[in-house]
């Protein structure tokens, strides 16, 4: 059994748990909207996670088509944006700004995903619903006030810089183009661990229950945005740190529910 399929069975058992924790969350007052969508986008990942294994497993080396488990990821983003969403209050036109980049960046991850693969609709659709994701929380952040300004500015910044060395490898010669994969890679799992260790901290630190929730789902975002634009032991280790969030989100959605009750 090769690493990455242990690696996916440990995801499916974490899932798994975190769906059951979601369940026992929905049975206790007050009811919650917010842990009904976070329930049925664990269930998608679950689902969709069982796909890919029973691929792997059928036709072990092949890559693997337009299938099911993409619906399951589309599906997961979707219900993490409704979850985001449903306790906000914030006017779209409020956080339009914050909006407009968390767009331009799911559309610019889209393209570059697209100039990898060739793969237009799946690439498409997978940004367009990470892209809804990305702009729900960007939304929720402002009105919780959930990142310091300074803070705001550093991963905006990353991003545009992360944007410009991925786009820079198509141009760039070859031993150049390896050193800014490499940069690339760094940058992305500095990101996506700054993100969990702040969400950590808010957790043990119990901050605000929505900036927790936020900070809770940046990480496990930036998290989906290394694992796609990875490979071999950097996804391996983008998808430690994204199975890792669930059960910080959950955590962060329970403490936000019982500050409610």
């Amino acid at each position: 059994m090769n690493p990455e399929i242990l690696l996916n069975l440990s995801q499916i058992a974490v899932l798994a748990l975190v769906l059951l924790g979601t369940v026992r969350l929905l049975g206790t007052a007050p009811t919650s909207l917010t842990a009904a969508f976070f329930a049925f986008a664990i269930a998608g990942v679950l689902l969709s996670d069982l796909y890919w294994l029973a691929y792997d497993l059928l036709r072990p080396g092949t890559r693997m088509p337009f299938a099911a488990n993409e619906i399951g990821e589309w599906a997961m983003f979707l219900l993490l944006g409704a979850a985001l969403l449903s306790r906000c209050t914030l006017c779209l036109w409020e956080a339009r700004r914050e909006t407009l980049g968390a767009a331009a960046f799911a559309a610019a991850c889209a393209a570059l995903w697209i100039a990898w693969s060739g793969e237009w609709v799946q690439d498409v659709l997978t940004g367009l619903s990470y892209g809804y994701l990305l702009c729900a929380l960007s939304v929720r952040a402002k009105e919780e006030a959930a990142f310091f300004p300074v803070v705001t500015r550093a991963f905006a910044a990353l991003c545009v810089l992360l944007i410009a060395a991925q786009t820079a490898t198509f141009f760039a010669p070859e031993a150049a183009a390896r050193a800014l994969d490499l940069f690339c890679s760094v940058l992305l799992l500095s990101g996506t661990a700054a993100q969990t260790a702040l969400a950590l901290r808010s957790l043990k630190r119990k901050d605000a229950p929505g900036a927790g929730v936020c900070r809770a789902f940046a990480a496990f975002a930036g998290g989906v945005c290394t694992m796609y634009m990875s490979s071999g032991a950097v996804y391996s280790a983008a998808l430690l740190l994204t199975t890792l969030c669930f059960p910080l989100m959950l955590a962060a959605l329970a403490a936000e529910k019982e500050a409610a009750a």
